[in-house]
């Protein structure tokens, strides 16, 4: 499948679908002997999406997962809040502007929860 969206970049590098549907490939396919996805590459293609269409909800809503999922500290989790806060800002229709704002109230939440229970992280353990 990889394969085929990196087809589809270069026939439209303009597209930002063929980037988020690239970095979804990445995110479901371990590395060689079984290892885990190449997170770093799908941040990558998500990043390029945003930059190629910068209104592109999608991709604000797979890298703030992505991102907040990785996140081993609060500073990185509130990145996730600015990166939500960005794509508000290049919402087209209410549908976009709930996603992002849904995803974003989620984020604070856990900040907020976090950070009141004297958490360095957002893992429970």
């Amino acid at each position: 499948a990889r394969a085929e969206f990196d087809r589809a970049i270069e026939c439209d590098a303009g597209n930002p679908t063929p980037y988020v549907n690239a970095a979804l490939a990445v995110m479901n396919t371990p590395t060689g002997n079984g290892g885990p996805p190449d997170i770093p590459e799908a941040i990558r293609l998500l990043d390029k999406a945003i930059n190629v269409d910068p209104q592109f909800h999608t991709a604000y809503v797979h890298l703030g997962q992505l991102k907040l999922s990785m996140a081993t500290d609060l500073t990185t989790a509130r990145e996730v809040v600015a990166l939500y806060d960005k794509g508000l800002n290049y919402c087209r229709n209410p549908d976009e502007l709930k996603d992002i704002v849904s995803m974003r109230i989620l984020t604070v939440a856990q900040v907020d929860a976090a950070s009141s229970l004297k958490m360095d992280t957002l893992n429970m353990q």
